[in-house]
Formats: structure tokens, C-alpha cells, sequence
């Protein structure tokens, strides 16, 4: 109905005028629903709107779902229904049973005066010390209404109206309490966020909200603001300038990961690239042509654009028939090439290049000559801390980083995983992977049958989200509904 105002003069009351809406039959809704037109479009053509169509079926007895519905529920005798009721059913299992809505179910009980059995009347009955002493027990919502004999909705309502002190209630006032200068002393203590969540007794996704709203400056979120400056101009100018590649990081205050991103983002055609390109082009045919020709490996290396790492990686990787593969390790290097190569070590790449031999023929060749290299210094360390495992144990336990144990014992931090390897020593990284395999399908099918939230089985299994949308893909359990 098209209303228009018209105001008489400026200090009295609008007057309200309505154009009256043409009549609408019920010979005229069947005649153009036996075209086929959708409800839609009927009222459209009447020149009605959707709503005082669907008024008119529902006042001519035409309404489909509205008859469906009620065939349905005319279906429902009042003696099996009162059985139910009588026998303390709860409202889901009743629905269930008859495969009707909560709302069918309200409109069953005022139609047979049922009203008494109403669930929401034994709110009366409970006390705020008794839902108070359920609430504590921690039982899942579903649980407590049963034993109540109450709904949701009514427990709910309950909450406010007592004033119960829920888990959530009380995680909300703790969070509240909460203040942006409490979050930056922590930060800037160098504390991490698992630490920082810990002594606030927050969850980390909490924290991570926290942080968002207070607008807290973070070596994350400074980052970001880094990688969004960062121009594809910008970073092809620094790679092309000749920069390796932590001097280019350095400059843009990124990480080596952040890097590769960009570059990948930006589609940018580094060396690194190419070389990969390059490799990925080269066929088991083509190489082993060049090989059985005698071609020698600089000339192969410049025929198809590549170095003699990834000219060995080929070979085995295309499996090619080369016989003289290992013949470096043929060649004669003298023990004080060795040992200056050593002294004025700066990366194992270079080393290759300058006694143009592989990594693997390098350290066979100093092994041989008893020339220590940083990779016969880490090993023989490794053997030496045998006698401490049990103390590096402890300080692991204590929660000491990688970095710490690597500092302590003076290893490289690459040789940090061989450490645990070696002696089976328990990280918390290793106990954090052992506790996630050893969740079950079972355990996480409970865990969701009992009503509890995502972030709520992330804290009890003391996962994180990612971790637990990999296990419930795992586990073919999408929703609800997969759960047998």
C-alpha cells in the first residue's frame, strides 16, 4: 500500500493519505498460476507487492507451504503428543520423534491445551544457587536443560535474570579488564604471544583481537605495513642491482619468507627462478645426448643454462647413464687447498665453485685429508654432548628456545634437529607434534557432540585453529552432519 504526507501547514501534524490497492481474487491467483508464472512475478503482474500477495493466499486457503504445513501437523494426534510430555520428552527429542519444528511444536501445544507441560513454567521452580552448581560442573548447555526440563531459550533468559557467573561471562570481564599498556609491557618484555596469552589467561585468537582493536604496533603488523610499501618497481630495482638476497631483506626490513612471496606476488624473473625454469626444461633425452657425446660438463652447463649443482641433480633426478658421474672425487685437491678453503669459508656454494666439486665430494675430500670442516665441527660437537643430553633435557623442559640450546652448547642452529634426532630429546615442538597425532576422530566427534565451540576444543586440546581444520579435513568431518 502506496502511502503519501502531506503536511497542512508547519505546526501541525502530518496527514496520512493511502492510494488504495486494486482487489485482488482468488480466480485471478489461479488463472496465473496455471501459466506457470512464479509467485513472484504473479504479484508484479497484479500490481501488488510480495507481501499483500502472500496475504491474500494465506486468507484464500493457498498458501502451499502454509497447507503443507498444517496436513503435517494435522497428522499428530493429541494422545501420542501428551504421551511424550507426560513421560518428560525434551522439546528436541519430541521434534524429532515427529520430524517438526520447535515452533510446530509451541503451535501443537496451544492447539491441543497442552499449555501446562509448557517448559518454560519449570523456570519457576529453578534457583540460581542450582543452575549456579550445574553451570560449575561444567555440563554442556544441551545437558543442563534437560536436566532442568527447560529450552535453550529459557536457559538462556535464566542466565541474565539470576545472574549466573557462566565460563564466558567470566572470560569476558577478565578480557575487559584488560588494558592496551598491560599488552605493550608484555610485548615489549620480549615475551611471545603464547607466553603473553598465558599470563593474562587468555587464548591467543583473544590476544590477537586485542591487539587488532588497541591498534598495537607488533613486529607482525609491522611487517605488514613493510610488505604494503614495498613496489614492484621497488624490488626488481634491488634484485637487478646485483643485491643477494638478505641484502635486499635487510634494506626492506623483511624476512626471507616475506621475500619469496613478493616475488612470487609480483611474478618477478630472479635467478633463482630462471635456474629453476631452466632445470625444469631440461629432458632425460637432451642430457643424455650431450653426455654420451663426451660433451664436457662446463660446455653442458652452458648449453642449457644451468650450474654443475643442478647438472648433478639431473643426473640422478633423470636417472641418465653416466659413468664417469663421481669422477671428481678422482681429482687430486692438495690438504692446504683444503684447509684455506676452510680458513676463508664463506658459503658451501662458494667452496663448490672454487675446487669446482660438489658439497658431498668436498667433504669427502677433507674427511680424507682430516681437514675439519664446519660440517666434521658440528658432528664431532654432537658426539661430545652425549654425556648432557639428560641436562639439555632439562633446560628443554624449562622451556628454553633453539636458539638458547644452540648458544649454551655452542652448535650451529642448523644442527639443532640433529641434537634432538640424535638423542631423542623431547622439544616442545616434538611434544606439541606428538600431541596432535595422537588426537583421535573419536576424541574431536565427543568434543562436537557435547556443544562446545571451535575455539573452545582448540583450548582444550591445546591446538590451533589451523591445526584443528586440518584434522576435522582429515577426518571427513565437515559439519554436524558427519558425525555418525
Amino acid at each position: 500500500m502506496n502511502i503519501t504526507i502531506t503536511a497542512l501547514h508547519t505546526n501541525s501534524r502530518p496527514a496520512f493519505t493511502a492510494r488504495k490497492t486494486a482487489p485482488v481474487t482468488r480466480e485471478q491467483i489461479l488463472n496465473l498460476r496455471d501459466s506457470g508464472l512464479p509467485e513472484t512475478k504473479i504479484a508484479k503482474q497484479l500490481g501488488v507487492s510480495t507481501a499483500y500477495y502472500y496475504k491474500k493466499l494465506k486468507e484464500f486457503g493457498l498458501a502451499k507451504k502454509l497447507a503443507k504445513y498444517n496436513d503435517e501437523l494435522n497428522k499428530i494426534s493429541k494422545e501420542k503428543f501428551e504421551t511424550l510430555l507426560k513421560h518428560n520428552f525434551s522439546i528436541n527429542d519430541i521434534c524429532s520423534y515427529f520430524k517438526i519444528t520447535t515452533t510446530a511444536y509451541y503451535n501443537l501445544l496451544e492447539r491441543f491445551n497442552l499449555k501446562s507441560y509448557m517448559h518454560g513454567a519449570n523456570s519457576k521452580v529453578v534457583t540460581k544457587e542450582l543452575l549456579q552448581e550445574l553451570v560449575d560442573n561444567n555440563l554442556p548447555t544441551e545437558e543442563i536443560c534437560k536436566r532442568l526440563n527447560i529450552s535453550k531459550f529459557v536457559y538462556y533468559k535464566l542466565i541474565v535474570k539470576l545472574d549466573i557467573q557462566t565460563p564466558a561471562k567470566i572470560a569476558r570481564e577478565r578480557v575487559s579488564k584488560i588494558t592496551k599498556e598491560e599488552i605493550e609491557k608484555l610485548i615489549e618484555s620480549g615475551k611471545t604471544y603464547p607466553e603473553i596469552s598465558e599470563e593474562l589467561e587468555i587464548s591467543q585468537p583473544t590476544l590477537q583481537r586485542l591487539v587488532t582493536k588497541f591498534k598495537i604496533k607488533t613486529k607482525i603488523l609491522e611487517t605488514k605495513d613493510a610488505i604494503a610499501k614495498i613496489t614492484k618497481e621497488k624490488l626488481e630495482e634491488l634484485i637487478y642491482s646485483g643485491k643477494n638476497v638478505d641484502e635486499i631483506c635487510e634494506e626492506l626490513n623483511i624476512n626471507r619468507r616475506n621475500y619469496s612471496t613478493l616475488v612470487n606476488r609480483f611474478d618477478i624473473m630472479t635467478t633463482f627462478r630462471q635456474g629453476k625454469e631452466n632445470i625444469s626444461n631440461v629432458t632425460k633425452e637432451e642430457l643424455q645426448r650431450l653426455v654420451d657425446k663426451g660433451t664436457d660438463i662446463d660446455t653442458i652447463c652452458k648449453q642449457l643454462n644451468i650450474n654443475k649443482r643442478a647438472f648433478y641433480i639431473l643426473l640422478k633426478l633423470l636417472d641418465i647413464n653416466y659413468n664417469y658421474k663421481h669422477h671428481a672425487r678422482l681429482k687430486d685437491i692438495s690438504k692446504y687447498k683444503l684447509e684455506q678453503t676452510v680458513k676463508n669459508w664463506e658459503s658451501q656454494a662458494k667452496a663448490e665453485d672454487e675446487l669446482d666439486v660438489t658439497a658431498s665430494t668436498f667433504n669427502y675430500k677433507a674427511r680424507q685429508a682430516k681437514v675439519a670442516t664446519v660440517l666434521s665441527e658440528s658432528i664431532d660437537r654432537l658426539k661430545d654432548l652425549e654425556a648432557k643430553k639428560d641436562e639439555i633435557q632439562m633446560y628443554l623442559d624449562e622451556g628454553a628456545t633453539p636458539q638458547e640450546i644452540c648458544e649454551m652448547y655452542d652448535i650451529p642452529f642448523n644442527m639443532y634437529h640433529s641434537l634432538i634426532r640424535k638423542y631423542n630429546l623431547s622439544s616442545v615442538w616434538k611434544k606439541k607434534f606428538d600431541s596432535t597425532k595422537s588426537i583421535t576422530k573419536e576424541q574431536l566427534e565427543q568434543l562436537i557432540r557435547s556443544g562446545k565451540s571451535r575455539q573452545e576444543i582448540c583450548e582444550e586440546l591445546n591446538i590451533s585453529r589451523n591445526t584443528l581444520l586440518l584434522k576435522l579435513e582429515k577426518f571427513g568431518i565437515k559439519n554436524k552432519g558427519d558425525i555418525k
